[in-house]
């Protein structure tokens, strides 16, 4: 079973990091909404924290670094701690993606907002993906994310709403 863990970690790892930077083609529009959440999102380190998720914990399959944590505006908590299988219009979750257990290697940060009308295919998510300087690195109806979150109630893969 271990085995089957491995690979899939490596797989996922690998699956996610087949594109070089010059393959992702941002639009302008995607591009202004990611530099306008990553003004809106500045201090979010203050804000809350799902009482089953706080602080730095091992990341579900490793795409994100091998630890992250996780943070949400009011929206998004109220929504989760409501046990609504459908976050409410603008809520926002950043996750912070680590190499280690210290918290000392922080390597990407990664946001998701929910747009009534961006995306309806897609729970109306927006992604983006920050290097840890503020510059995105991609933004929009990401596959990859979309693939990977589409397993999760409302895209949330760390809250089981069971």
């Amino acid at each position: 079973m271990k085995h089957i863990q491995i690979f899939f970690i490596i797989f996922i790892f690998f699956a996610c990091s087949i594109f070089s930077p010059e393959d992702i083609d941002i639009s302008e529009e995607n591009l202004a909404l990611a530099d306008e959440l990553w003004v809106e999102i500045a201090g979010y380190s203050e804000w809350s924290q799902y009482e089953n998720w706080l602080g730095l914990q091992p990341s579900l399959d490793g795409t994100h670094g091998s630890h992250v944590q996780i943070w949400l505006n009011d929206s998004a908590l109220t929504s989760i701690q409501n046990q609504k299988m459908q976050l409410s219009n603008y809520s926002i979750l950043v996750k912070e993606g680590y190499n280690n257990s210290s918290g000392a290697s922080l390597t990407g940060i990664t946001v998701m907002k929910k747009i009534t009308g961006y995306n309806t295919d897609s729970g109306d998510w927006f992604w983006a993906k920050y290097k840890t300087s503020g510059t995105v690195e991609n933004a929009g109806k990401i596959s990859n994310c979309i693939s990977c979150h589409s397993s999760g109630d409302d895209y949330i893969r760390f809250v089981d709403f069971q």
